[in-house]
């Protein structure tokens, strides 16, 4: 229960952040190759060295350390890199990131809330489908 009262508390807050600081992690990346613009490439960047600060903190604090990678990982890591491309991908052709459809989906934009709902649709498919096929190929 204490985790997910922290859950819904921290992403309240970073929602909020989100929300105010316009933040969209493609929309950076878009405007600096587009027209030079680093507004929103501030947030990518903050992002980074939050992640560089905070995980050594968290090993400090007792946190479980990740585990090693080996030979079979490898092909995991490839198909979680494309995968992440494909989102990406697509999110670029939605005009926008994941984050950024979520707080427009907040504020009701019924475009982003079609988005989302493709979105979470094909992440129970992968899940349901595509998953257990991998697995029964993999091995």
């Amino acid at each position: 229960m204490t985790a997910a009262v922290a859950t819904l508390v921290i992403g309240g807050i970073l929602g909020y952040l989100a929300q105010r600081s316009r933040m969209c992690f493609v929309g950076g990346i878009r405007d600096f190759v587009l027209i030079r613009d680093t507004y929103l490439l501030r947030g990518l960047a903050a992002f980074g060295l939050t992640a560089w600060v905070a995980f050594p903190l968290a090993a400090v604090a007792g946190a479980p350390a990740a585990a090693p990678l080996d030979a079979a990982d490898a092909l995991t890591i490839v198909l979680t890199v494309v995968g992440g491309f494909g989102v990406g991908y697509v999110s670029v052709l939605a005009n926008g990131c994941p984050m950024r459809q979520h707080v427009l989906a907040a504020q009701g934009v019924k475009s982003s809330l079609a988005y989302l709902a493709g979105f979470f649709g094909g992440a129970v498919l992968f899940h349901m489908v595509t998953a257990p096929l991998l697995f029964r190929i993999l091995e």
